[in-house]
């Protein structure tokens, strides 16, 4: 991780899961905070990186919605108008009740992670972890000093 942020960009906690994921498939060890974020975005997220992308994307051009709104909308996917309308918060006042039931319209459409999907994910990086630990359990002997042998 970099000392020194260049640039930030807002993202949905799917697309944190999915790099966080393809991270640990990589090999590469996640830090503390790094696990505990995957861990929460393994349990919160409901619907893949790329239909978030898609619907963050599409909410913005539709409904001329901010890009901090679209993505709260994709991290939460609310069910009802009441729940879409706290959500968006101030910017709720900027639609009229045939925009939100097209809002919801869109949400309820999406297609949503299954628990299977989740948890075939984590038994992958578990198994990548594990094969990561044998690779690395190997001992070269030249490296080790003749008088410790």
């Amino acid at each position: 991780m970099p000392k020194e942020i260049y640039e930030s960009d807002p993202i949905s906690v799917p697309e944190v899961r999915k790099i966080l994921l393809d991270r640990a498939m990589e090999g590469e060890d996640l830090s503390y905070m790094q696990r505990i974020a995957l861990e929460h975005a393994q349990l919160t997220s409901r619907i893949s990186s790329d239909v978030a992308k898609k619907l963050v994307d599409d909410l913005m051009k539709t409904f001329s919605m901010t890009k901090k709104s679209a993505i709260t909308l994709a991290n939460f996917i609310p069910n009802n108008i009441e729940e879409l309308k706290v959500l968006l918060g101030k910017e709720a006042g900027n639609y009229e009740q045939e925009s939100f039931d097209k809002m919801l319209e869109k949400l309820n459409g999406l297609k949503l992670l299954t628990i299977d999907q989740i948890e075939k994910e984590l038994k992958e990086i578990d198994d990548e972890r594990a094969k990561s630990e044998d690779e690395n359990k190997e001992i070269d002997e030249s490296m080790i000093p003749e008088d410790l042998r």
